[in-house]
């Protein structure tokens, strides 16, 4: 009983000790669970504005980076499609023969490359003589007139722009190339030209050699044939800048003839006039050992010999003879075969060098032996020599200057001229004509500049019995000497005593007599029947 009522007594003790249990608030569980959860996503929210923000930093970082990385390199390079325009023109030059007249009209096509400026360089032999140049899109879609700002027949170069300056934008559309380093042996490059004037092509090629017309071109031999109707002109391309022009391409070998970047730079920089130099000497390649040993050479030197020097040249102004052997130009020697080692070109004939070297206005040293002493001279390179011959050059597509007289046929000899008559000759020219240029310096002596000559005889009233005269030189008018053909135009106008008109030629019958009455009557005979005018006496 006892452990019972202990017991009671324990458990109502316990009973009595513990304070009864609170009852869970929803509401405060929920704003605490809340509070968690807003302060989980404003971490999660924070966190990521940082990683936004270190990521924004990372990428500015980078393209700062690659912006000067950029600002380093060189821009790329154009397309050089983009740059390239085709040159049409209508060729038409005057008759030698019949100087009043014109040939028949010929079409003449090229590429042409955008410079800048609104420029467009190509190739000279396309716009020689041309009556009409016009510049086109490569597709065609537009075309403008043009007009030739420059030609130099010695390098085959030519300088276009527009003619009309509305046009202009034309150009300034095309990506202008600039000028690279001048291409030598063993480099490559590329020609970048059009098919059709719309299909791009491209060309690996190596300068393998040279080729010597009036200065040195570079051949380069391709790596695949060039389309058949692909175009001259076409720039031929080296780390994205113009190092060549092309000329002719031979399908069989494979080689591309190419101005040069040297030429070509050459060519833009002069302003007037053309920048190949002559000198006025005429060489011959010294192989026989008895006529080396007279010069006092040594047997196995090389050289060539200066056969002729003309008058009013360079070489003339600085006293070299005829006679002294050429033995080094700007101290490359010269072989005994006549050919010397360019840094650029590799073994060409010396005479290309003497051309090619050096433009108009720059000085070239030649090493010469005279009878047996070595000698040095400064040439100027000019072309001062061309102005002082006796057979000078027409000008291309300028009408060369006559006198039609009562159906005689009189003309001023240029070397012009003189060509046309040996390429319908097989080179040779008439027994007078040949006598006349080899006796130049003669001539000169006696104060002739020019020499004028009866080249043709038209049958009329005015010349019955002089048919058959022509290819000879009229030697005075009236007894009064002809100088030049200014001259003899002055001579044939002033009155005749009698009414008569005497000339005086160097071959049979040597004295002509005409009536000046039926001269008169027979030149208004010959303008009505289209030849017109009757004298054309001075250049354009």
């Amino acid at each position: 009983m006892f452990r019972t009522l202990t017991a009671i007594v324990l458990t109502g003790l316990l009973l009595c000790s513990c304070e009864p249990t609170q009852r869970t608030n929803p509401e405060a569980e929920k704003a605490r669970a809340a509070a968690r959860i807003k302060a989980q996503q404003e971490k999660a929210a924070a966190d990521a504005e940082a990683a936004r923000l270190a990521e924004e930093s990372r990428k500015k970082a980078a393209a700062e980076a690659a912006a000067r990385e950029a600002a380093l390199k060189p821009p790329p390079a154009p397309e050089p499609s983009s740059s390239i325009l085709l040159v049409n023109s209508t060729l038409q030059n005057y008759k030698p023969m019949q100087p009043w007249e014109k040939e028949n009209e010929r079409r003449a096509h090229a590429l042409g490359v955008s410079l800048g400026n609104g420029m467009v360089l190509t190739t000279g032999n396309v716009v020689k003589a041309a009556t009409y140049v016009e510049l086109s899109l490569p597709d065609q879609s537009r075309t403008v007139p043009a007009r030739v700002l420059r030609i130099d027949e010695g390098l085959n170069l030519a300088l276009l722009s527009v003619l009309h300056e509305e046009d202009a934008t034309l150009i300034g559309e095309r990506v202008a190339l600039q000028t690279g380093e001048p291409l030598k042996q063993g480099d490559t490059a590329e020609l970048a030209g059009l098919v059709d004037g719309i299909v791009p092509v491209k060309v690996p090629m190596q300068v393998e050699s040279f080729a010597v017309d009036t200065v040195p071109q570079l051949q380069l031999r391709v790596s695949r044939p060039i389309p058949s109707n692909h175009d001259s002109g076409a720039p031929v391309m080296k780390d994205g800048k113009l190092v060549g022009l092309s000329m002719d391409y031979d399908s069989d070998s494979m080689l591309l003839n190419v101005v040069n970047a040297e030429m070509i730079q050459r060519f833009l920089s002069s302003q007037n006039g053309e920048v190949v130099p002559v000198m006025g000497l005429q060489f011959a390649v010294l192989k026989d050992p008895v006529f080396r040993r007279y010069l006092k050479l040594e047997p196995n030197s090389g050289g060539l010999y200066i056969s002729k020097v003309f008058p009013g040249g360079s070489a003339e102004a600085v006293g070299i003879r005829e006679g002294d052997v050429l033995m080094a130009v700007d101290d490359m020697p010269i072989d005994n075969v006549g050919r010397c080692k360019h840094p650029l070109y590799g073994t060409l004939d010396a005479t290309a060098v003497l051309r090619g070297h050096k433009p108009v206005g720059a000085v070239m040293n030649f090493s010469v032996s005279r009878a047996g002493q070595l000698q040095n001279f400064n040439m100027p390179l000019d072309r001062k020599v061309m102005e002082a011959r006796i057979f000078g050059v027409d000008k291309v597509g300028v009408q060369p200057r006559y006198v039609m007289w009562g159906g005689l046929l009189f003309q001023p000899l240029t070397e012009t001229y003189l060509n046309h008559l040996r390429s319908g000759s097989g080179g040779n020219l008439p027994l007078e004509f040949q006598k006349l240029v080899n006796d130049e310096d003669a001539l000169r002596a006696e104060g002739i500049t020019e020499v004028v000559a009866l080249t043709a005889v038209v049958p009329t009233p005015a010349t019955l019995g002089y048919d058959s005269v022509r290819f000879c030189r009229v030697e005075a008018v009236n007894g009064k000497q002809v100088k030049d053909f200014a001259d003899f135009v002055r001579l044939l106008d002033e009155p005749a005593e009698n009414g008569l008109v005497e000339l005086r030629l160097n071959k049979a019958p040597f004295r002509i007599y005409l009536d000046v009455k039926a001269v008169e009557a027979v030149n208004q005979v010959l303008q009505e029947k289209g030849i017109s005018p009757l004298r054309v006496v001075e250049h354009e």
